[in-house]
């Protein structure tokens, strides 16, 4: 199998340079470099387009080797991340994809060089396999939301306490910067991430789901697999009996600058938890049992005959995929609008944002490039029955888009097959050939995974 020479990147790694043992963990997605005042752009929030996550790739690249194994894990403080390569967001939506930034950074970096940095592009795709081989576990917690959020409001002290976390009021003043900075850029390193869900759980008492779902609302990268498997992880519950624990010494090795020379007494970090403790598995057995994943054509697939015997093909643009490209010419463009990330409140203005912007660039950039075929495209991203009446008037057979993984858009597009059934409509996805290349090694722990790299390399060089 030959895969397109073009990719992404994900979670951050761990702890370790107090020379405790190195541990791997993936909160939210990843990060990496490029300090955001040095690209000639506005600071933050980023611009949602390809051309910009491009920028961002080109500006980090050469920071992709040694100097990002050196210091990836250094928090910096606000809008000082220039050891990460903020690209997180980009590859959220794929407006950049992971084989293209793998394929770049391996062209000026060596395989050694650039080792850990490729992992952690490798640990993105992890969680995307690993939730999907579990699909019915995305599904079960989202319904278990709710009443885990009435039950904490129900009790007074734990109803301020959960209050207090998510308005950067603890008594834990650092928390409540990471907090503040979370709610006002959507935004966080990779390791404060990690601090932060430890001392929610550990410290504060509170549950992860509730965290994973905040984490969710105001992170512009967040992610349904990265994000709420991390937290897990931290919680220990991914990997039985290996949890994390935020400590003072850690924190002060890796976010010293961002410390600022103040004590662990004006930080709050005397109040950090010693230990970890062990938490009860609320998820089913039924959604935590293994799932075969439901293999949908490859991207490669040639349907060129296939569609001369089942009429016309519209191409649907989502927010998980925003530059993907059918194998074949479509006979229409038109976009999915923007999926709600939970089901508690709506995303932040931030978050809302982007991705409303990254779906409306994937949109003009599918429209400019069928603009010759003169096929017909929707001006604005849809609603679902929108997009229905849209197919309908369009008199399309059928509609393409790219394999959504497990999440909100996931679950749309199954109510979404239902209701274009019912027109004569049918819908087909297509998965990437890198998805369909390393999803399949997902199924245990990482490292079942990771140590297959070379090999996965290799497949996707061709061989050579």
């Amino acid at each position: 199998m030959r895969l397109p020479r073009s990719l992404g990147i994900v979670r951050a790694i761990n702890v370790g340079n107090d020379g405790s043992r190195m541990q791997q963990m993936p909160l939210g997605t990843k990060e990496t470099a490029g300090d955001w005042s040095t690209l000639g752009q506005p600071a933050w929030p980023p611009q949602a387009t390809r051309a910009q996550g491009l920028q961002q790739l080109d500006a980090f690249i050469s920071k992709a080797g040694r100097a990002y194994q050196t210091h990836r894990n250094t928090d910096l403080g606000s809008g000082r991340h220039g050891h990460v390569s903020l690209l997180s967001p980009y590859l959220r939506h794929r407006l950049v994809d992971e084989s293209e930034v793998i394929s770049q950074v391996l062209g000026q970096h060596s395989q050694s060089e650039a080792f850990k940095f490729v992992q952690e592009v490798f640990w993105r795709t992890y969680w995307k396999g690993w939730l999907e081989q579990r699909r019915l576990l995305w599904p079960e917690y989202q319904q278990q939301l709710p009443a885990l959020l009435q039950q904490q409001l129900q009790n007074r002290r734990q109803s301020a306490d959960y209050t207090a976390a998510i308005s950067a009021a603890t008594q834990i003043p650092l928390f409540n910067e990471w907090c503040e900075e979370l709610i006002n850029t959507g935004y966080l390193h990779n390791h404060a991430r990690m601090w932060f869900a430890s001392i929610w759980i550990f410290t504060l008492k509170l549950p992860w789901q509730l965290g994973a779902d905040f984490f969710v609302r105001h992170l512009i990268d967040g992610d349904p697999a990265s994000n709420t498997l991390g937290w897990r992880w931290v919680a220990g519950l991914h990997t039985a009996g290996k949890s994390y624990l935020a400590t003072p010494k850690n924190i002060r090795t890796c976010a010293q600058e961002r410390l600022a020379g103040r004590s662990d007494h004006e930080l709050g970090l005397n109040k950090l938890a010693p230990s970890t403790f062990n938490l009860p598995e609320h998820l089913s057995a039924k959604a935590l049992q293994k799932t075969d994943i439901r293999w949908p054509a490859p991207e490669s697939a040639d349907f060129a005959g296939y569609r001369a015997n089942h009429g016309r093909t519209a191409l649907l643009v989502t927010e998980e995929d925003l530059s993907w490209m059918p194998s074949e010419t479509p006979q229409g463009v038109v976009a999915l609008n923007a999926s709600p990330r939970s089901v508690l409140a709506s995303s932040s203005d931030i978050v809302t944002q982007f991705v409303e912007a990254a779906i409306d660039d994937g949109l003009q950039r599918m429209t400019s490039h069928y603009a010759a075929e003169g096929l017909p495209c929707a001006e604005t991203a849809l609603d679902d029955d929108a997009l229905v009446h849209w197919l309908v008037e369009e008199r399309m057979d059928e509609v393409v888009c790219a394999f959504a993984p497990m999440g909100p858009t996931r679950l749309r597009l199954r109510a979404l097959r239902q209701s274009l059934a019912c027109k004569g409509i049918s819908l087909r996805m297509q998965m990437r050939d890198y998805d369909r290349l390393v999803w399949p090694h997902a199924n245990r722990g990482f490292f079942q995974l990771g140590k297959r790299i070379p090999e996965f390399l290799d497949i996707m060089r061709g061989g050579q």
